[in-house]
C-alpha cells in the first residue's frame, strides 16, 4: 500500500518538514564557503537537511561539486586514504581513462603504497581483512588530504566535501595522529568547503569539544525537534490525500509521543495511517503507539541487556530528574557506591551513546528509548 510517510531514506521536497532556520543557515554557510559541522543521533535528519540544502543551492544558481565520503566502514588509515582519493577521483572524472590519468598526475606513488588500483565508478572492496599496517609517509597522507584543494584549483570549482560518520576515525589505531594531520591540512584550504557529520554524539564531542580538534574551523548546526505545528500540518495533509482525517488534538499527541523526532514521527504516522479507516481515533492511535514501541523493543532489549545494575539505576536517576547525583542520600537510594562510581557511570552511558550532556542537563539521545524505559522496562 502506498503511504505518504517516508522513513527508509532521506527526505526532500514536500516530505522535508520544518527546520527552515537550520536549512537557511546551512545554505548561507555553504554559499559563503564556511565549513559546516553537524552531529546528532542516528535518524535525526542530518542527511535530509544536507540534501535539501544542496537542492536549494542548485536552484539558486550556486555552482559547486559535491563529493560524498562515508567513513562508516573505515578502520585503518590506509582505508581512509583509499576511500578519500577514490571518492574524489570518481567525482572529478567521467571515464576510466580520465581517472587513471588524473591519479597518475596527482598521486603518482599511489600504487606503491596502496596496491589496489582505483576503478572508475566503483567503491572500494573492504571484504578482505585489513592486515597491512605499514607506515604511509606523512607527505603522501598530506597530499591525499590536500587533494580537494588541488582539484579545486585545477578545475576552477568549489568542491563541497561531505564527510559522513566522521567519528569512526576514533576507532583507528592512531586516531589523534590522523586528526592532527587532517586539521593542519584542512585549515590551509581556501577553495574547498567541508560538511562534517557524525551520528555518535559523544564521540563527536570528544573530537570537537573536549580535544578541540578543528578549533574554529567549522560552525555546528544543531538539529532540534521538528516544529510541532509544521508536523501537525504534515500529518493533516498526508491523511487528507486519501480522504482520511486526523484531528489537531491527535496530531499533537503524536508529536508529543515522538518528541518531534523525524524518523519516529514518520513511522508513527505510517502506522496510524495504515490502521485508519476514515477518522483516526484515540483507540487506533494508542494501538499505533504500542506498535511503534514493539517495533523497536528488540533493539532496546539489547541495549538494556548490556547494562550493569548500576548503569540501569543511573538511567532511573536521570529519568527521576535527580540533579545532585553525588549527594549522599542519592547515592544511598540508587545504590551508587561512591562519587568515583558515579563518574564511571557517567562515562559509561556516554560511551554507549545513551545519554549526553547539553547545557549541564542530561539528555536521552533516543527519545523513544526513554519512553520504552519508562513504560515497558520500569513499568511506570
Amino acid at each position: 500500500m502506498d503511504t505518504p510517510f517516508v522513513y527508509n531514506k532521506f527526505v526532500t521536497g514536500n516530505e522535508f518538514i520544518s527546520r527552515q532556520n537550520e536549512l537557511s543557515l546551512f545554505t548561507t554557510m555553504v554559499r559563503q564557503k564556511q565549513h559546516v559541522l553537524i552531529y546528532e543521533p542516528p535518524k535525526s535528519g542530518k542527511k535530509s537537511l544536507v540534501q535539501q540544502g544542496f537542492i536549494n543551492l542548485h536552484k539558486n544558481g550556486h555552482e559547486f561539486i559535491v563529493c560524498n565520503i562515508n567513513l562508516f566502514n573505515v578502520r585503518t588509515k590506509k582505508q581512509l586514504l583509499q576511500k578519500y582519493i577514490n571518492a574524489l577521483l570518481n567525482t572529478f572524472t567521467n571515464s576510466p581513462a580520465e581517472m587513471e590519468n588524473l591519479q597518475k598526475e596527482l598521486i603518482p606513488d599511489f600504487d606503491k603504497f596502496f596496491g589496489k588500483t582505483i576503478e572508475y565508478g566503483k567503491t572500494l572492496d573492504f571484504s578482505d581483512p585489513e592486515i597491512d599496517t605499514k607506515t604511509i609517509p606523512k607527505e603522501i597522507t598530506e597530499k591525499i588530504i590536500s587533494l580537494p584543494e588541488t582539484l579545486a584549483h585545477k578545475f576552477n570549482t568549489n568542491p563541497v566535501i561531505y564527510i559522513e560518520e566522521f567519528q569512526e576515525i576514533l576507532l583507528q589505531d592512531n586516531p589523534y595522529e590522523i586528526l592532527e594531520q587532517m586539521e593542519s591540512t584542512l585549515k590551509e584550504q581556501v577553495k574547498t568547503t567541508y560538511i562534517i557529520t557524525g551520528s555518535m554524539v559523544n564521540s563527536m564531542k570528544e573530537i570537537f569539544e573536549e580535544k578541540k580538534y578543528f578549533y574554529n574551523f567549522a560552525e555546528r548546526i544543531k538539529l532540534g525537534p521538528l516544529d510541532g505545528r509544521s508536523l501537525s500540518d504534515f500529518y493533516n495533509k498526508s491523511f487528507l490525500k486519501t480522504g482520511r482525517v486526523i484531528s489537531r488534538e491527535l496530531s499533537t499527541a503524536m508529536y508529543n509521543f515522538t518528541e518531534g523526532h523525524p524518523w519516529y514521527a514518520q513511522q508513527l504516522g505510517d502506522i496510524s495511517y495504515g490502521l485508519t479507516r476514515g477518522y483516526l481515533t484515540e483507540q487506533v492511535l494508542k494501538q499505533s503507539f504500542l506498535s511503534l514501541l514493539e517495533l523497536h523493543s528488540y533493539r532496546y532489549h539489547l541495549i538494556t541487556s548490556r547494562l550493569s545494575r548500576f548503569q540501569i539505576n543511573f538511567l532511573k536517576a536521570i529519568m527521576d530528574n535527580v540533579e545532585q547525583l553525588c549527594a549522599a542520600d542519592t547515592m544511598t537510594y540508587y545504590g551508587f557506591n561512591s562519587s568515583a562510581n558515579v563518574k564511571r557511570l557517567k562515562d559509561a552511558v556516554k560511551r554507549k551513546e545513551i545519554l549526553t550532556e547539553e547545557n549541564g542537563q542530561w539528555v536521552f539521545l533516543d527519545p523513544l528509548f526513554k519512553t520504552w524505559l519508562k513504560t515497558v522496562y520500569f513499568e511506570l
